[in-house]
Order: structure tokens, then C-alpha cells, then sequence
């Protein structure tokens, strides 16, 4: 959670689509919590640029994909955030062979363990890439003010070594040089959120943070409209704005 799996993959997407040499094809499906076979079918597909028939069954469509994908010969197919343990041979995903590859992102360990995929476990950010990327996003000029430093060093700290928590607090805290503000910041980033634990609960701490730090209610409403949606669901910038 806030880790940077997906950031990764767009990485590796990105390098694997200039390897044309090596892959026919790279397709990116977000799965998301809920898996759904269908749509992850209609999404492989339209990748490949082919409409799978909407009016049949899932079995028939997979086998649909299953000779699409088997004709497209090496390809590299990334499912990314998968929640739950998933069918291969329900969606109509061949297991990869000559030179396919098949790449999983997850929060789960049994997924991986399920579909036999080699693990790579994704570390927090070591101390020094930590303070970096805060200094990144917070700005340099707060190595201007010594009184700052080891309070800065602290909220860094709070973070616990995840990108998203370290980007949300360094963006809400830009520009600011007052010393109380950061250790009134540095409060809040230390209370407890009921209900969760471990690195769940640091990501909650910070996004919870930089929602309070939105200022504008207007804006705080805008957010909670967002959460309103499925996850991964456009979202009509017109809709938005009426709600």
C-alpha cells in the first residue's frame, strides 16, 4: 500500500515497449479489488485490438483469448494490482512459455504463490532516498533554516520509508518555513489510526494529513466525491464539478 508497486510497473511497461525485438506485445490490464473474468477479458482484448463477442459466455471468450493471445506469439502481459487468487485458465491466459512472460503486481502473497510467479518483494525506501524524494517534493529551500532540519528529519521519519506517504506530506508542507507549523505537523503525523496496523496504518496517517491540509472545505467535498467511485473508475471532471 503506497510502496510503489504500480510506479515500478509503468517503468518496466514503458523500457518493455521500446524492446520491440523481444516481445510482440505489451498489454496492461489494472485489475483492482474487484477482479472481474469479463472485464479482464474485454481488457486484454481491446489491448490487442480485438472486440471479444460481449453476448457470450466467459468459457467461450476465453478460449477466444486464449488462441488470440497463443497466436500473438511472445508477449508480456502485466496484471497489476490483483487482489485475489485468479483463474488463468478462466480468463483464457495461456501459461507463458518461448519467451512470454506474465507479470503480477499484489499486496497478496498467497497470489503470487498461487499463479508460481518467482517473488520480488518491493522494500520501503532506504533513509537516504527517503529524505531525497521528500526534499524533492517539499522543496530545497528548507535546508535554509537550521531550526527546521531535525524537525523536518522527524516528519520524514513518519513516513516510514513509502513514496506515497512521503510525496502526500512533502506536497501539503511546500512552502512552509514556520517552525510551529512543522511541529504541529509533526503531531499530527504521530497519532494513531483506530482500526489498522502496520504500514496501512502510516499510509492512512499521512493521507489523513494531507486532507486536513486541504484548507478549502470546498476541496475536502471534492475529495470525498472522488472516494465516492469504484476504484480505477473515470470520473467526469462535469459530474465531478455538479456534485
Amino acid at each position: 500500500f503506497g510502496v510503489g508497486k504500480t510506479t515500478i510497473m509503468k517503468i518496466i511497461n514503458n523500457q518493455l515497449l521500446k524492446e520491440t525485438q523481444k516481445f510482440n506485445i505489451v498489454i496492461w490490464i489494472i485489475v483492482s479489488k474487484e477482479t472481474n473474468i469479463y472485464k479482464i477479458q474485454s481488457g486484454i482484448s481491446l489491448k490487442m485490438g480485438v472486440t471479444l463477442p460481449k453476448n457470450e459466455d466467459e468459457t467461450i471468450r476465453a478460449g477466444m483469448l486464449y488462441e488470440m493471445l497463443t497466436q500473438k506469439g511472445r508477449y508480456v502481459l502485466i496484471l497489476d494490482d490483483l487482489w485475489d487468487k485468479l483463474s488463468l485458465e478462466e480468463v483464457g491466459i495461456p501459461q507463458p512459455s518461448n519467451g512470454s512472460k506474465l507479470v503480477v503486481t499484489t499486496r497478496m502473497l498467497d497470489v503470487c504463490r498461487y499463479l508460481g510467479c518467482r517473488e520480488i518483494r518491493m522494500p520501503t525506501l532506504p533513509k537516504q532516498d527517503a529524505w531525497s524524494l521528500f526534499l524533492e517534493k517539499v522543496g530545497r529551500d528548507v535546508l535554509n533554516y537550521p531550526d527546521l532540519l531535525p524537525i523536518v528529519e522527524s516528519v520524514v521519519e513518519q513516513c516510514a520509508g513509502l513514496p506515497l506517504a512521503i510525496v502526500t506530506v512533502a506536497s501539503s508542507m511546500k512552502g512552509i518555513t514556520n517552525v510551529h507549523e512543522w511541529r504541529n505537523a509533526l503531531n499530527e503525523l504521530s497519532r494513531c489510526v483506530r482500526g489498522v496496523t502496520g504500514l496501512d496504518e502510516k499510509v492512512l496517517q499521512q493521507l489523513q494529513f494531507s486532507y486536513d491540509h486541504l484548507n478549502d472545505e470546498r476541496v475536502q467535498h471534492c475529495f470525498l466525491c472522488c472516494a465516492l467511485y469504484p476504484e480505477d473508475h473515470n470520473i467526469s471532471e462535469f459530474n465531478l464539478i455538479k456534485l
